[in-house]
């Protein structure tokens, strides 16, 4: 079954009130030096009380369309621009503003793709409507990076991207990408739920264990997601 939202339903059988945030399973960037690390945002954070006593749940919703994005902490921030606010580990950069960019995007396919690829700008910042390009990695998009300067502190991300039913546009799992390059991005539509308070977009430590897998690549549109009373995870496709 195929769905323009992907839905997550969170129920909490502990008998305190718990935060829940989703994450997205990490995508995959062939031919990225392993001295560029794998960021992973947190896409949705909401608390909810014991089920049984209280009868709440949180409803997660995610756009199940794929997304290229690029987030640039050089420009000035303007009020008309998206504000990102993401916090990251005292060894990486802090970012108290951004501007970012993002386009609806294409996989490549074996038989081709019209619309695999897209072009990032530093000046003005922005994204080009996607177009095909070839050497684009199956089942991946490709931004074409410009050249810029990653260091000392990465001023520039790409990635994926996730929209959540606030219409929040959050990087998911995304880099600072090699200069003057094509980066070449395999996003996975499998997100994780953990117990915790990660504040939407910011950055999370990737760790999966003690989570609850929805795996939405296997045609379900909705999960719901147990956390059992004894801090344990469940969770259960459905249409």
């Amino acid at each position: 079954m195929t769905s323009s939202t992907y839905q997550i339903i969170v129920r909490n059988l502990l008998q305190t009130t718990q935060y829940f945030y989703v994450f997205q399973k990490q995508a995959a960037f062939p031919l990225l030096p392993s001295l560029y690390p794998i960021l992973s945002g947190s896409l949705g954070c909401q608390s909810v009380g014991n089920y049984a006593s209280t009868g709440a749940q949180i409803n997660f919703g995610l756009d199940s369309q794929v997304y290229a994005g690029a987030l640039s902490t050089r420009a000035a921030v303007s009020p008309s621009r998206l504000i990102a606010l993401l916090s990251q580990s005292a060894a990486t950069l802090s970012v108290v503003g951004s501007t970012s960019a993002f386009r609806p995007i294409t996989l490549t396919a074996v038989e081709g793709s019209p619309d695999n690829c897209t072009t990032l700008t530093l000046d003005p910042f922005g994204l080009s409507a996607p177009a095909n390009q070839a050497g684009i990695v199956i089942g991946g998009f490709g931004i074409n990076v410009p050249s810029y300067t990653p260091l000392p502190q990465p001023e520039l991300y790409c990635g994926g991207v996730a929209l959540n039913n606030n219409q929040a546009i959050i990087l998911s799992s995304f880099v600072a990408p090699v200069p003057n390059a094509v980066m070449n991005c395999i996003p996975k539509q499998i997100f994780f739920v953990k117990m915790g308070y990660q504040p939407v977009g910011s950055t999370v430590a990737y760790d999966e264990s003690n989570t609850a897998c929805c795996d939405f690549t296997t045609g379900y549109a909705t999960y719901t997601v147990i956390c059992n009373a004894n801090g344990t995870f469940s969770a259960t496709g459905g249409p």
